[in-house]
């Protein structure tokens, strides 16, 4: 079954390094909104190419071509082992500290496919806003931060809030209710519009530390 132990040791060494590098991909975009992604690790966002992305992918592939040459047989189920342990152990370690022993920013979580802004005009230059963000503090603390919303060039909402922003809020220690934010904006141009957003990006601050999620 095994045809080269260094092989097997070099790969082995290899993953783990993987897996290390691509923890902070589980727990928020240091890089912005990701445009591709291979196994959950971004490659490339809105705001470039992510290079050290680029470096924990080459580092699993290298590791995964040590692991062919290691072994004599099963060969494709250790792949795929391998593959499975990268894409969920360090999911389930970044899920796990941040539910344990994660405090202030860290322990907060953001789920942008609930979360939502509505926004309805009232006249040529005036509209209101109603957010619904679903930030979960999975600490036993409260958290406070200053709030912004990631702003790309097919979101017309993010760019109005922002106007109004940042928005100081605090979430309550192991918070699981959405947390509300309405604002009247008051625009310079007749930009008003009726609709809503969802799946947006958020950044949180504060003192000097910066998460995107």
């Amino acid at each position: 079954m095994l045809k080269s132990k260094p092989f097997l040791y070099v790969s082995v060494s290899l993953i783990v390094i993987a897996m290390i590098m691509s923890v902070p991909f589980r727990l928020h975009s240091p890089y912005g909104p990701e445009r591709t992604t291979v196994l959950s690790i971004p490659i490339t966002t809105v705001e470039g190419p992510v290079y050290v992305g680029m470096i924990t992918v080459s580092i699993l592939l290298l590791g995964l071509v040590f692991l062919v040459l290691a072994l004599k047989k099963y060969k494709v189920r250790a792949v795929i082992l391998a593959v499975l342990l990268f894409a969920f152990g360090p999911l389930k370690f970044a899920e796990a500290y941040q539910s344990t022993f994660a405090t202030g920013l860290d322990a907060i979580s953001f789920d942008k496919e609930n979360s939502t802004c509505i926004y309805e005009a009232k006249d040529e230059r005036t509209m209101t806003a109603r957010c619904e963000l679903y930030l979960k503090n999975h600490s036993k603390e409260d958290v406070s931060f200053k709030l912004t919303f990631y702003e790309e060039e097919w979101f017309e909402g993010p760019q109005y809030m922002n106007n109004a922003g940042p928005f100081k809020l605090t979430v309550p220690a192991n918070n699981e209710n959405p947390i509300i934010v309405k604002r009247e904006l008051k625009l310079e141009k007749e930009q008003t519009f009726s609709g809503s957003n969802s799946h947006f990006n958020v950044i949180l601050e504060t003192k000097g530390k910066q998460r995107i999620l």
